[in-house]
């Protein structure tokens, strides 16, 4: 509760500062306002999912793009600056790399974000036709990239925000989220994690706070609104770690975890968010680096197992959406494979983007790493072990979802919202449910 506390002072010192009246916040945490169910959400439409065909007599697109900026389509890395330069444009340009995710270290404030993304954009349209899918982890707490030191809106940690339990603040909460990443540029979050903390000596979920909840339902009620107030913003969200991370007891960065729970409890507890998750249109999931004996006995982690990502994720569950991988630098994998193969293999088994951060760390995916994934996966398919059919499966889906929600450089007129009263207000109101919860719960 002294956590709670401090973050709650902290966002309503900002809020008096800035002169802002708070909405008068009931103490009943069963008002009417917090019973209210979220609508149901738009259908996903055909053309961001599954492949579709051609009106007839007008030209296939992709029978005109080039192997390798389809190759280019299927990666996501990292940029290693504050603006365009020389790596950038090597990454973009020379690699065709169709999208990029913003680390803290690309990140110093709003006015500098949006330079940067509309400078990426207008480098990817130029070069290769089509803009990027530009994606950070705004997960809140400890993994917020876009944070208050850069001058964005302070995000509590996941376990804080599920203790509100009420989806219209929750859906208010995810559109504040989405509306200040889509006004620097940024169209995809890496969130929220759907992972259920049902272990907590779990060391990359449970210890640190990024679960919304210790059983399925606590992550559903919000995790679903926060994902439709994502879309209420017009930004992508990202469901992780499919299909659980939050009962290992290893972190993937450092080793390959393993699971060793049966379907049925796999079933009930750990895939239930991320059924829920399709259910409601997700755009995208990431498969983690961990080893599910119930769903594979073949012993692969989920990033490179075709039973996970296409017999459960497609198939048993319907996704028709994005499956992004989690970095292809993590112990978790490359303990497995090097990275000429490993990406070969995630695309085999169902992954349309491979993610390389490009972070200096022995337990990330370096800059000297996503050559090899590329070169690995060309060479796949010129050797026909990767069939053209499955690239290409993969680059309709990528964009069709570009299309979508028309990718490109975000205009210069929203940035006055970020860290503004509005969005501070909601952060208050995210904490007041809080207060009010564990009151009623006799925690003061």
């Amino acid at each position: 509760m002294h956590r709670l506390t401090a973050l709650t002072t902290a966002v309503l010192l900002l809020v008096s500062a800035g002169g802002i009246a708070l909405a008068a916040q009931t103490s009943d945490p069963d008002a009417a306002e917090c019973q209210t169910t979220l609508p149901d959400p738009d259908p996903l439409p055909e053309s961001a999912s599954a492949p579709t065909r051609q009106p007839g007599g007008l030209p296939d697109p992709l029978t005109a793009m080039p192997l390798d900026v389809k190759i280019g389509q299927m990666l996501m890395a990292g940029v290693l600056d504050t603006t365009l330069g020389d790596d950038e444009r090597h990454l973009i340009a020379d690699l065709h790399v169709g999208n990029v995710i913003l680390r803290g270290r690309n990140i110093d404030s709003p006015e500098q974000v949006l330079t940067l993304t509309q400078n990426l954009q207008a480098l990817a349209q130029t070069s290769n036709g089509v803009g990027l899918l530009l994606a950070t982890d705004q997960e809140g707490g400890l993994v917020q990239r876009a944070n208050s030191y850069a001058g964005f809106t302070l995000m509590p940690d996941a376990a804080t925000v599920g203790l509100a339990r009420c989806p219209t603040v929750l859906r208010a909460y995810g559109r504040m989220s989405g509306e200040e990443l889509a006004a620097v540029g940024i169209n995809m979050a890496m969130a929220p994690v759907l992972d259920v903390n049902d272990n907590p000596t779990n060391p990359v979920i449970g210890a640190l706070n990024r679960s919304f909840g210790t059983t399925p339902d606590q992550v559903e009620q919000a995790t679903l609104p926060f994902i439709a107030g994502l879309h209420d913003a017009g930004v992508m969200a990202t469901g992780k770690h499919f299909p659980g991370h939050g009962a290992t007891t290893e972190d993937s960065h450092n080793a390959l975890p393993f699971v060793e729970k049966s379907r049925p409890a796999l079933e009930a507890v750990d895939i239930a968010p991320f059924r829920a998750a399709v259910d409601q249109g997700i755009d995208a999931i990431m498969p983690a680096h961990v080893v599910y004996p119930a769903l594979d006995p073949s012993g692969l982690p989920a990033t490179v197992s075709e039973p996970i990502q296409t017999g459960l994720l497609r198939d048993a569950l319907g996704f028709t959406g994005l499956i992004i991988t989690d970095d292809m630098g993590m112990k978790g994998i490359t303990q497995l494979y090097p990275p000429e193969e490993s990406g070969v293999r995630a695309v085999l088994a169902g992954a349309d983007v491979v993610l390389c951060v490009r972070m200096a760390s022995d337990s990330s995916c370096g800059p000297d790493m996503l050559e090899p994934l590329r070169v690995g996966l060309l060479q796949a398919v010129r050797d026909g072990r990767l069939p053209m059919t499955r690239i290409d499966a993969s680059v309709r889906r990528i964009l069709a979802v570009k299309a979508r929600h028309q990718v490109g450089p975000a205009p210069d007129s929203t940035l006055v919202q970020i860290k503004g009263a509005d969005h501070l207000r909601v952060v208050a109101d995210v904490l007041n449910m809080v207060a009010a919860r564990q009151a009623e719960a006799g925690h003061p």
